[in-house]
């Protein structure tokens, strides 16, 4: 059973962290799955760094806009 646990499922348990392990998770893996566990902070993200680009892009627009009169 132990080998059909190690070598199909590619599952370790590792004493350090007293839980399984997935084998091959990668970067991107783990990011997904933290955006899914902090929905409200993505989300809180997101909309500050779109905010802030529509903000720069407005300021660019306005000083356009001066240097022209």
């Amino acid at each position: 059973m132990e080998y059909a646990k190690d070598e199909v499922f590619q599952v370790k348990y590792s004493t350090g962290l007293n839980r399984l392990k997935s084998k091959d998770e990668t970067w991107t893996s783990r990011l997904a799955s933290s955006i899914k566990k902090h929905k409200l902070l993505t989300t809180i993200m997101l909309a500050l760094l779109m905010f802030a680009t529509i903000n720069l892009i407005m300021i660019s627009n306005f000083i356009k806009i001066l240097q022209n009169v």
